[in-house]
């Protein structure tokens, strides 16, 4: 609210030549009317003033609220933030953990695979040696077979030809009496083994 004007000012100008002829009371009723008009702009001054403090202590609130606001704002997208890279932290471990298993299990699986183609190998070349094994033996027993085959063969003539001796020995004795049948049939028997 603007100041008010003191409402003796309208006959100053009438009375500017009589401004010496003012009296002491009119003097003291400028001066109040002054005091009251000053009084007048002190208050609304203080009013104003007031105003804008009562202002100034709401936004100076408002202000720390949003400092509070934004303080705990930061705090939780902090604890947010710190969480997520716990969180993160704790699945990159996770997975690191599985891969390093993943990749142990590869290992050992490729070593036992080697292991077992090894093995394989060995088991083979053991059956390829045992089979040459008894190859050399079948062949040798064949060997000796056919050794003792010719030498059966050979003792076998050999007794034939005794016993033939000996019958024909026996047999002129008796040829005269049965006749060479005997003979004939043991000169068959003699052929039969020799075939």
């Amino acid at each position: 609210m603007p100041p008010k004007k003191a409402p003796g000012k309208k006959g100053k100008d009438k009375k500017k030549g009589d401004e010496s002829e003012l009296t002491t009371v009119d003097l003291l009723n400028r001066a109040a009317l002054r005091i009251e008009s000053l009084e007048r702009q002190l208050m609304w001054r203080e009013e104003r003033m007031m105003e804008a403090i009562s202002a100034q202590k709401e936004l100076r609130e408002r202000v720390m609220q949003f400092h509070a606001d934004f303080t705990k704002e930061k705090e939780e997208i902090f604890d947010v933030t710190a969480d997520m890279t716990r969180q993160y932290k704790g699945m990159q471990e996770e997975l690191m953990k599985k891969i390093h298993g993943l990749e142990a299990t590869i290992t050992q699986q490729r070593d036992e695979l080697e292991l077992a183609r090894l093995a394989h190998e060995e088991t083979r070349r053991a059956k390829d040696e045992a089979i040459a094994i008894k190859d050399a033996e079948i062949a040798e027993q064949k060997q000796k077979m056919e050794e003792m085959a010719i030498e059966f063969g050979e003792m076998l003539k050999e007794t034939l030809d005794k016993m033939g001796e000996r019958i024909e020995v026996t047999s002129s004795s008796w040829e005269n009496e049965t006749g060479a049948p005997i003979m004939n049939r043991l000169q068959e028997f003699k052929l039969n083994v020799a075939d």
